[in-house]
């Protein structure tokens, strides 16, 4: 069981969707004080549950963190639905794959072979 196991349970008792809290009411939830970079760095705060056992317990609570005001020191968590997935829209952009992007952005210029070996076109000047 997860240290941060407190917040997932009050994140997932309420019926709130969103959450405007201080990061020292973050501690009070969750019985214990927040590791200095919670408080030096606002990555710590992020949606990325890769290598992060905090910001999985939100995720999995279906919330998602955003407003994240470092000097102030307090931070807005938003209802994303059961299981931390946003609902989608008919709204919302196709997913782009990665590989392929910039596919037809490229132009080669008439006459020009890109198979020649390098520099064979200017040993012939």
């Amino acid at each position: 069981m997860s240290k941060y196991a407190p917040l997932r349970k009050y994140l997932t008792s309420g019926s709130q969707t969103r959450w405007r809290v201080t990061f020292a009411e973050v501690e009070a939830v969750l019985g214990f004080s927040l590791p200095r970079s919670a408080y030096a760095y606002p990555a710590w705060w992020s949606n990325d549950a890769t290598g992060h056992s905090h910001s999985r317990v939100w995720l999995d609570a279906g919330w998602k963190t955003e407003q994240v005001d470092m000097a102030a020191r307090k931070l807005v968590f938003r209802r994303t639905g059961a299981g931390g997935e946003e609902k989608k829209t008919s709204s919302s952009p196709p997913a782009v794959p990665v590989i392929g992007v910039l596919k037809g952005t490229v132009m080669v210029a008439a006459g020009v072979d890109l198979t020649e070996p390098t520099g064979r076109a200017l040993a012939g000047r």
